[in-house]
């Protein structure tokens, strides 16, 4: 089973680096929506983290991946 993430990273109000992780983003998402939508979690507040708020941009990218569940 294919599996995609788009992962979003961001600097935080105490100089810490975290990680929003989108599950199975929309096939034809463009570098334009991605960033609207960190703007928005900057400027909104959106999400507070234990390392703090989300302060500023650092990078995005979209993680494809192969899963395999096993039977046990």
């Amino acid at each position: 089973m294919e599996k995609r993430d788009l992962e979003l990273y961001f600097k935080t109000s105490l100089n810490k680096k975290v990680k929003l992780l989108i599950p199975e983003p929309k096939p034809d998402l463009t570098p334009g929506e991605i960033n609207t939508v960190m703007d928005l979690v900057i400027e909104k507040g959106i999400f507070g983290f234990p390392q703090g708020l989300a302060v500023e941009k650092l990078s995005a990218r979209i993680v494809e991946s192969n899963v395999q569940t096993l039977a046990l």
